[in-house]
């Protein structure tokens, strides 16, 4: 069946739709700015994951930049454990975009069922995380929106879990292309804490307190502390703020610092790691740790052995990116060229004295 007629904007594209040289297999799930399906690319057989935007959506610039600068921005992002977009298209009014296809869940759905996480899992989890985090700091790249659902744990063949970041939909960081402002299907909510409208740029529950205040604040020590609260819903197994509560609610909250201490809710957490939660999550940007390989330096102790070995490299003292290691001083290798040759003209002039006697 090949069904290439536009589809209305409420409508899921069915099963034999071609986009170009794919080809639709089923729906996978849906979002704010589009869905989800499984496809197949139709020269090579090779199963993937296409994300379509919605029409009406599509026909908004602004709308239509932010979903092609996902394509672009995660396309820099090259990591294992980020999700890798392969291309980008349009085809008889859906614009779409091509991804890796995984198998597997969301962290959020992991939690659900399966509850709090191990520590050693949970660590393992947020070390292969944080290192595609720090991979897109180093492309200037900031995600601003990392959240458990944002997290897909990937299953291999053999059983393997790998965390995947995805969707960076809402990211920063392309020079040639400014911050837009918030998706036309994003709400917007009076903030009492600042006194004006500001765009959901992010998930309530996940935002930091700058995020709040300000968006154009959020920088990468805002993914930090994005990272700091799902690993505490990690080792928890529940969200630091009231599902229940307003939106309101949670920004003052949020704000202020106020969550029940994740060593209340699980007593065996060491305080090493209660630590590292509460430093990702300081208030104060500032406060928190230098860059996300900080932290992740910090987390390699709780981790799994065959994971501390995998990811010591990565969080080791090596220099930031951009940052290159001071040269020694020209004065002082000097000096020790002067020492090696008046070491070697000492010796050739006491093998030439020996030769005269």
């Amino acid at each position: 069946m090949d069904g290439s007629a536009e589809q209305t904007p409420s409508a899921a594209l069915t099963a034999g739709t071609r986009l170009g040289k794919y080809q639709i297999v089923r729906l996978i799930g849906e979002g704010g700015m589009g869905a989800v399906y499984e496809g197949v690319h139709l020269a090579i057989g090779k199963k993937v994951a296409i994300k379509v935007m919605r029409p009406a959506l599509a026909a908004n610039l602004d709308a239509r930049a932010r979903f092609l600068r996902e394509a672009q921005l995660t396309s820099r992002v090259r990591h294992p454990h980020a999700v890798d977009v392969t291309d980008v298209g349009s085809e008889a009014g859906q614009t779409f975009l091509v991804m890796e296809y995984l198998d597997g869940e969301d962290l959020a759905s992991y939690i659900e069922w399966r509850g709090r996480l191990p520590l050693e899992q949970a660590a393992d989890f947020m070390l292969a995380v944080a290192a595609a985090v720090a991979a897109a700091h180093d492309e200037g790249i900031v995600h601003r929106d990392l959240k458990p659902h944002n997290i897909f744990l990937s299953q291999t063949r053999d059983g393997t879990i790998v965390p995947k970041v995805v969707d960076f939909g809402i990211s920063k960081g392309l020079p040639d292309l400014p911050d837009l402002p918030p998706d036309p299907g994003s709400a917007l909510v009076m903030s009492p804490l600042v006194k004006t409208t500001v765009g959901l740029m992010g998930t309530p529950g996940y935002l930091s307190p700058e995020q709040i205040e300000g968006t154009r604040a959020a920088g990468a020590a805002s993914d930090q502390y994005g990272l700091g609260i799902i690993l505490y819903e990690c080792v928890t197994g529940r969200r630091p703020f009231g599902d229940d509560d307003g939106v309101t609610t949670i920004f003052d909250d949020i704000v202020k610092g106020n969550r029940t201490p994740a060593d209340q809710l699980r007593p065996d957490l060491p305080d090493g790691l209660q630590q590292i939660i509460d430093r990702a999550t300081s208030r104060d940007p500032a406060e928190r740790f230098p860059s996300v390989r900080a932290l992740g330096k910090e987390l390699l102790p709780f981790a799994s052995p065959k994971a501390a070995l995998t990811w010591a490299n990565t969080f080791s003292d090596a220099p930031l990116p951009g940052v290159v290691p001071p040269l020694p001083a020209p004065r002082r290798l000097f000096g020790r060229w002067l020492a090696a040759a008046a070491a070697a003209l000492a010796a050739a002039s006491a093998l030439g004295w020996w030769l005269l006697r």
